[in-house]
């Protein structure tokens, strides 16, 4: 019979205190020799039993508590303890006790995992993670970094938009998690954006190498200068050989247009300085501009833009800015 994974520990400690009954004791030699992890395990257990059975330094158990909660539970039961075994059933108390603590102890020095949290409200903001790499998150956005130096796993969840320039080290994976799709680094910078409201999960890289893909699709390789995009809805990727050069806005300030529609350029630009900018008619909606902002104040843009389309500009007590104008020519 399989030994379960909760009794692991009783059998254990019963064979190392020599109560273990024949059977018992064959079933925990034969869940030894089923893996090296098992091995390793009943190692540590040993080294801490033998280890608490030479201990010279008094420690205080509170068993008469012990015992009464176990006196507690056993009320009303059918069997009856004699008080002859009570001192052994105390004694048993602390020693489970002990080994409980120091067990705890020894998990949590051999798994030394560090768990970090990041979150963005109303502003970008920009953080060392404990492996080195760099994370920017978008407004509206978070991330749970773990990092086990010892397993040499380094794993992220996203929910939002974020931008990350990973020290690469070959045996230590980068794997970001974001909704149901995946992005491991291959040494690189890029960038996720993955709101849980949109139907898409758009990776752009700026250097390096990512693959983007899922449990289910091993997706594809995406290299500088690309973007990949996810559907949600469809389970597709789809790949442009030419990526947004306004992806990144949010985190250099910088914008770059090219025959971009004026609505276009208004709600990207609204979307970064958390500006009211508003356009008073359908006509100059359409509008066409060409131009090249770098992390100019909001004020400069607007009068660039209006003096480029002939508009001009209404600020309100509200803090809004409304460009006004006949059309464009």
């Amino acid at each position: 019979m399989a030994i379960e994974f909760n009794d692991i520990d009783d059998l254990i400690g019963k064979v190392l205190s020599g109560e273990a009954t024949a059977d018992e004791v064959h079933e925990i030699e034969t869940w030894r020799k089923a893996s090296p992890e098992n091995e390793k395990y009943y190692v540590d257990m040993q080294l801490i039993f033998s280890k608490a059975a030479t201990n010279t330094v008094k420690v205080e158990f509170d068993t008469d508590a012990a015992w009464r909660k176990l006196k507690k539970k056993l009320k009303g039961n059918v069997v009856e303890l004699r008080p002859t075994n009570w001192r052994s059933l105390r004694i048993a108390a602390g020693i489970v006790l002990f080994i409980t603590a120091g067990l705890f102890a020894w998990r949590s020095l051999n798994n030394p995992t560090q768990v970090v949290q990041f979150a963005s409200q109303n502003k970008v903001t920009q953080d060392t993670l404990p492996d080195g790499s760099t994370a920017v998150l978008n407004k509206r956005s978070s991330i749970e970094f773990e990092y086990n130096p010892r397993e040499k796993t380094r794993k992220i969840k996203l929910k939002g938009e974020g931008f990350f320039e990973v020290k690469h080290e070959e045996e230590k994976p980068f794997v970001i998690e974001t909704g149901e799709a995946l992005v491991r680094d291959i040494g690189t910078s890029f960038n996720i954006k993955s709101y849980p409201d949109k139907d898409t999960i758009e990776v752009v890289v700026q250097t390096g190498v990512v693959q983007f893909y899922t449990l289910k699709d091993p997706g594809m390789m995406i290299n500088a200068g690309e973007t990949g995009i996810y559907s949600k809805r469809t389970k597709t990727f789809t790949k442009l050989a030419k990526a947004d050069t306004n992806v990144l806005s949010y985190k250099t300030r910088v914008f770059a247009f090219h025959a971009t529609d004026l609505q276009s350029v208004i709600e990207q630009i609204n979307e970064v300085y958390d500006s009211k900018i508003k356009l008073a008619n359908d006509a100059i909606a359409g509008c066409q501009l060409t131009v090249t902002f770098r992390n100019d104040e909001l004020n400069t843009m607007v009068d660039v833009i209006a003096e480029t389309l002939s508009l001009t500009v209404e600020r309100t007590d509200k803090n809004e800015i409304i460009l006004k104008g006949q059309g464009c020519r």
